[in-house]
């Protein structure tokens, strides 16, 4: 008898509260939506289909749907806040810090029911009233994987839903991105490295494999969290072709700097990101070259701290140099990549590093730090710097500047030598694991049914 194909459950949760804010998706945000939407392009030879999954923390199930609409998630989310304003569940934050508290300390299930616009699943089902999108309660079969790609620590909701794919003989399989918080718990304030601890120890129990980014986000994650010596964990490398056709307008703030020679650097402030090493060779630079300094670009979110605050505010009365921009999309992101005279990413710590890869992948020049999983992506093809000396800035900088020949050259043997990574080439790798997990599930699920039946026949 030929086995029914199986679904394959992706966890999107994560997205849709991201998209309570933002109108673009950002670090790891990108990767479950690229990664979602090939999976659910191609499904493979083993699964019936790819859907995606949310947790209702409302009516404390997970949930799904097949509307059209919602396919690809990289054409419906952009358009989600919009749609929010249009409905009138427009996101409103509490007045003060007290109202914030008192809103807080009232238990999810129903702060959620009163103010939606807390949770990203519950102004979803808000929205899918209005506009017809009709959500189904999932319900889990053999054959079946759940796959769960982003922060599975944040929420308290993923082990509910690996204990329910559990019960009905579903494997789980999680993708860890970084360990950072274990490994350097000092960058983050709070109790964010132990939200993290308790997330793994309640959740990776119930994964039959797990994915990782690198393979130094493999060790490390061996090395920080205790596993069970069988746990298979793979590496996939993630995706980081150039976009594509950009299909919206430039806005007028990005085509002022397609013009100028910039130096890009993607990410948001926090302080792993290495921000100021790049704001203090910015400053040496101006005080030596003046105006034949090129212009800094800051791309991505985040509050800069007290130290980086002074630091820009300093900068703008010395050169000028340096350039925040805090809000841009796919498009300008392109734009931007294409554009750019070179690139930076100067991380104290990464699991992989995507904007090294999507800079190498565009034919760009980056310096960047050997920290974490960024060798791997070329340790050959990227420029090396130093995370606590700007002087190593500085003197690349200074190198392409003085020898244009130098800075053709090094483009043409990036553009020359390194092998870019289409998406569906990761949802393919990933997809194997997935169904490697199924496979090894349903063999085991045999072989308890033939020493069952063993054993009653000798009985």
């Amino acid at each position: 008898m030929t086995r029914k194909p199986g679904l394959l459950w992706i966890d999107v949760t994560e997205l849709f509260d991201h998209f309570r804010f933002a109108r673009h998706p950002t670090g790891i945000g990108r990767v479950i939506v690229h990664l979602a939407d090939a999976l659910r392009a191609d499904s493979g030879d083993v699964f019936e289909s790819a859907r995606i999954l949310l947790w209702d923390p409302v009516g404390r199930c997970a949930l799904t749907t097949e509307d059209p609409r919602l396919q690809p998630l990289s054409t419906f989310l952009p358009q989600l806040m919009a749609s929010y304003e249009a409905a009138g569940l427009r996101q409103n934050r509490p007045s003060s810090r007290a109202m914030k508290a008192l809103r807080t300390s009232i238990p999810r299930r129903w702060r959620y029911r009163i103010f939606p616009s807390d949770n990203g699943v519950a102004m979803l089902k808000h929205l899918a009233v209005r506009d017809g999108i009709r959500l189904a309660e999932v319900c889990f079969s053999p054959g079946d994987c759940l796959f769960v790609p982003g922060s599975f620590w944040l929420g308290k909701y993923a082990p509910l839903i690996a204990a329910s794919a559990n019960a009905r003989s579903v494997p789980v399989t999680a993708f860890v991105h970084d360990v950072v918080l274990l490994s350097h718990p000092e960058w983050l304030p709070g109790p964010h490295s132990e939200q993290f601890r308790r997330g793994c120890d309640a959740f990776l129990p119930f994964c039959t494999a797990i994915i990782c980014n690198s393979s130094h986000t493999r060790d490390e994650l061996r090395r920080l969290v205790s596993l069970p010596a069988d746990l298979p964990v793979a590496m996939c490398r993630l995706g980081d072709r150039p976009f594509g056709r950009r299909s919206q307008p430039i806005s007028a703030s990005i085509s002022a700097l397609l013009g100028q020679r910039y130096v890009l650097f993607v990410s948001t402030i926090r302080p792993r990101k290495n921000h100021k090493l790049l704001v203090e060779a910015w400053c040496r630079l101006w005080r030596e070259l003046g105006p034949l300094t090129p212009h800094l670009l800051f791309v991505g979110g985040g509050t800069p701290d007290a130290g980086l605050s002074q630091m820009l505010e300093s900068e703008r009365t010395d050169g000028g140099r340096v350039i925040r921009l805090a809000d841009v999309d796919d498009s300008g992101l392109e734009a931007l990549y294409e554009h750019a005279w070179m690139t930076a990413y100067p991380s104290l710590a990464e699991g992989y590093g995507i904007p090294v890869a999507e800079a190498l992948s565009h034919g760009k020049i980056c310096l960047a730090t050997p920290s974490g999983g960024i060798r791997e992506i070329s340790d050959k093809l990227i420029d090396f710097i130093d995370p606590l000396d700007p002087e190593s800035v500085i003197t690349k900088v200074k190198a392409y500047l003085t020898d244009p020949t130098l800075h053709a050259n090094r483009e043409t043997e990036i553009r020359t030598n390194y092998q870019q990574t289409d998406w569906s080439q990761t949802a393919s790798a990933v997809r194997s694991v997935l169904e490697g997990t199924v496979m090894r599930v349903q063999g085991a699920s045999a072989a308890m049914s033939a020493a069952r039946a063993y054993t009653r026949s000798a009985q």
